[in-house]
C-alpha cells in the first residue's frame, strides 16, 4: 500500500551499499574503481610529488571518507585505497613497488608537524568519524536512529569512552552500567565480573533514572 519500491538487501542508499548482513567484497569495489578511475584524468606524470601529495591529501581522502562515516570498512578496503594512493604519491599512477617508495607509508600518513607528509591514516580517520554517531547518540537522543546497532568498531568505543564522561542531571540519557558517570568511571570499569552477570539487553539500555 505504500507508494515505494520493494527491493531486498543489499541495495545502495544515498550511494551507499546497505546491508542486514556484513557486505561483501563486490559491495565494496566500485568505490574503489571510483577512486582508481579519478586518476585518469589528473595527468600525474606532470606533477611533481608535493603536488600529488597535495591531491592524495584532500581529493584521494574526500572520495573514501563518506563511506568511512556510515560503514565500519574491512581492512582489505583500507589496503587498496592506501594501495592507491601509494602508487600516486611517489609514482603518479596505481601501483607502485617498494622500491619506487621513499619513505614507509606508516610515516607518511604521520602529522606534518612531525616531519611527514600528512597524508590521513584512514584506519583511525574512521575510528574518528565513527564516534561523531556516539556522541550524537548521548546528547540528541531525539534522533530516529539512535536505537539502532550503530558501524562502530571496538576502537571506537574504547577512545568515546575514554574522551568523555557523563553527567547525571536526570539520568534520562545515563546508562547505569556502562557510563562513566562515577567520578569518571563507569560500574563495568570498577566491577568487571558483577557486570558480566547482568545481560547484555539490559546493560545497554537501563538508564541510570531507574535506580
Amino acid at each position: 500500500m505504500m507508494p515505494c519500491t520493494v527491493a531486498e538487501f543489499p541495495c545502495t542508499y544515498l550511494k551507499l551499499p546497505i546491508s542486514n548482513k556484513q557486505l561483501r567484497k563486490a559491495g565494496l569495489m566500485p568505490w574503489v574503481e571510483k577512486i582508481t578511475d579519478k586518476l585518469l584524468g589528473w595527468k600525474a606524470a606532470l606533477m611533481n610529488k608535493a603536488g600529488r601529495a597535495a591531491l592524495a591529501r584532500f581529493v584521494l581522502l574526500a572520495m573514501p571518507i563518506y563511506r568511512l562515516i556510515a560503514i565500519n570498512v574491512p581492512k582489505w578496503f583500507i589496503r587498496l585505497v592506501n594501495k592507491i594512493r601509494r602508487g600516486f604519491v611517489w609514482k603518479g599512477r596505481e601501483n607502485a613497488n617498494g622500491g619506487c617508495c621513499i619513505v614507509a607509508w606508516d610515516k607518511v600518513q604521520w602529522p606534518i608537524d612531525l616531519g611527514d607528509l600528512g597524508i590521513h591514516n584512514l584506519e583511525t580517520m574512521g575510528w574518528a568519524l565513527q564516534m561523531r554517531w556516539q556522541w550524537l547518540k548521548k546528547t540528541q537522543a531525539d534522533r530516529p536512529w539512535v536505537d539502532l546497532e550503530l558501524p562502530c568498531h571496538a576502537n571506537t568505543m574504547a577512545l568515546f569512552a575514554i574522551a568523555t564522561t557523563t553527567q547525571v542531571g536526570n539520568g534520562m540519557n545515563t546508562l547505569f552500567w556502562s557510563d562513566p558517570w562515577l567520578h569518571g568511571c563507569s560500574i563495568a570499569d570498577l566491577a568487571p565480573l558483577v557486570v558480566a552477570c547482568v545481560q547484555p539487553r539490559i546493560r545497554n539500555n537501563e538508564q541510570w533514572h531507574k535506580h
